[in-house]
């Protein structure tokens, strides 16, 4: 019993610094392009497996952590509402691709596929959602004569759809290939009580 909590807490650890690594990189080589944050990224990839794994809530925290971590590493910040918006809270609403952990850990071939993109669209899209609140609320003095909400969403929307697009053709290659690594034996009842 108390073997397998360390397990999952250094299964957990090791996907929370993969999402922060992944990330990290990817704001060095892609990041430049959104002079005030943003770049397209893998770290849905682990974020993912983490809450397919372990549910909502453990994808949920893992993100959180990650998003924390981020803030280590220089972060732009400019009000703690800003903060919460822009680092932890968008990588904590990926765990939401939990919703649909037991659907992509029993159904097999096309159906897990199409869960999978749907549980990923899902976590994605409030991640969306954070930050266009975020470029509302918080960075609306660049947007000029623009819409805000039409400026933020322009703003984000194309690193968060790509990150999306090729995170989830990462996923759907990993779990055509490797389901049997990655889907838990007991994880569909923990699921289950988790969300």
């Amino acid at each position: 019993m108390n073997n397998s909590k360390t397990k999952k807490l250094v299964e957990i650890s090791i996907l929370v610094a993969l999402a922060f690594v992944v990330d990290y990189v990817a704001s060095i080589y892609s990041g430049w392009f959104w002079p005030f944050g943003g770049s397209i990224s893998l770290s849905l990839v682990p974020l993912a497996i983490l809450t397919f794994r372990y549910g909502l809530i453990s994808g949920f925290i893992g993100g959180f952590v990650m998003g924390l971590m981020q803030l280590l590493t220089g972060a732009y910040i400019i009000h703690p509402v800003q903060l919460l918006f822009d680092y932890p809270l968008p990588f904590a609403v990926l765990g939401l691709a939990g919703i649909l952990a037991t659907k992509v850990n029993t159904t097999t071939g096309t159906k897990r596929m199409i869960y999978l993109w749907i549980a990923t669209a899902i976590a994605s899209s409030f991640r969306l959602l954070c930050h266009v609140i975020s470029g509302v609320v918080f960075f609306s003095e660049y947007a000029g004569a623009q819409n805000p909400w039409i400026y933020s969403l322009v703003y984000n929307a194309p690193y968060v759809i790509a990150s999306y697009i090729i995170s989830t053709i990462v996923l759907t290659i990993l779990y055509q290939r490797y389901s049997t690594h990655l889907i838990l034996k007991e994880s569909n009842k923990k699921v289950l009580k988790i969300t």
